[in-house]
């Protein structure tokens, strides 16, 4: 008899499935994450739920990215609901050690009684009625930046920032506020002492969330100028750079294409002559490169040109800037 038999008035146990990694099916080159079979995510979600967890939506790692930050923006809310007075508390301390020694205008600022202020202030170590008085607790000038922190101040700007990604298309300003509160998580997992084996993984994407807020940065400046003004005003950003820093005019960059294939790109920019002047300009020994460029590459491109130029410049040796 098998053992489940043998018991009919106990608990029923649920059978857990058996993965079969044959299930997956491919991904193709336009994801960010293997795509597996409804089957198989079912399967997964089961065995997930036997254990007392619960299997996240979403196909890609940004997908999956907003899947965990709407859950720990409500989980962040709740913490920082039951904590609100801690920090009210830490902030009343704050602006009293910068000099702000009013209980009253303390209180209407944070919409507390000054009874409250008074309280909070005394739970700090601040005798709020010896305005010249030094706190028996130090002030405290520097304070290490913690995981806890940061990681609280990644499930505030997602509860902030994420109702505006659910649309078909987010505008650039969106994106980029999205990108930049991702990279708070990141930021905050690299703080983490105990998760350091993902600390390699995190710091690249890291970068990477920063690359992509400053993608979508450069399609907002670009969506608020003419070509011509783009080229002048990134002309005469090029001009005060000058002041302390090399400026990179072009390069020639090789492309490496799949099998082995080449092609080399020069970057230039339009004789500050023309109507165009300052205006970024690109050729190619192929014709597989579009050379059209738009407002926002142009200062993609250009962006990227001044930190290959600001790195370049800390190896310049001395004498460097000095005129004949």
């Amino acid at each position: 008899m098998a053992e489940d038999e043998a018991t009919p008035h106990g608990k029923a146990t649920t059978p857990v499935p058996r993965l079969d990694p044959a299930m997956f099916t491919a991904g193709g080159p336009g994801k960010t994450v293997a795509v597996a079979s409804d089957e198989f995510t079912d399967q997964l979600r089961a065995r997930v739920g036997a254990e007392g967890g619960m299997l996240l939506p979403g196909g890609t790692r940004e997908e999956a990215d907003m899947a965990r930050a709407s859950l720990a923006a409500l989980k962040g809310w709740a913490a920082r609901r039951d904590r609100l007075p801690e920090q009210r508390a830490d902030l009343l301390a704050t602006a009293w050690w910068s000099g702000w020694r009013n209980v009253a205008e303390l209180a209407r600022t944070a919409d507390v009684s000054r009874d409250t202020v008074y309280d909070d202030l005394r739970a700090r170590g601040i005798e709020p009625t010896d305005r010249i008085a030094v706190p028996e607790r130090p002030r405290p000038r520097y304070e290490p930046l913690r995981a806890e922190a940061v990681h609280e101040l990644s499930e505030l700007a997602a509860q902030v920032l994420l109702p505006a990604q659910l649309v078909e298309e987010p505008v650039p300003l969106a994106r980029a506020a999205w990108q930049m509160s991702t990279a708070y998580d990141r930021i905050a997992v690299l703080l983490d002492e105990n998760d350091s084996g993902r600390h390699v993984e995190m710091a690249e994407d890291l970068a990477s969330k920063l690359r992509d807020a400053l993608r979508h940065a450069h399609a907002h400046w670009a969506s608020l100028l003419s070509i011509d003004q783009l080229a002048a005003r990134t002309s005469e950003r090029d001009l005060d750079l000058l002041d302390s820093q090399a400026v990179a005019g072009g390069a020639t960059v090789q492309l490496s294409l799949p099998i082995g294939r080449t092609i080399t790109v020069t970057l230039g920019e339009e004789d500050f002559r023309s109507s165009k002047g300052g205006w970024t300009t690109v050729r190619s020994d192929s014709e597989l490169l579009d050379s059209t460029i738009s407002g926002a590459d142009h200062v993609a491109i250009k962006d990227a040109l001044d930190t290959i130029a600001e790195v370049l410049t800390a190896h310049l040796r001395e004498g460097a800037f000095e005129t004949d």
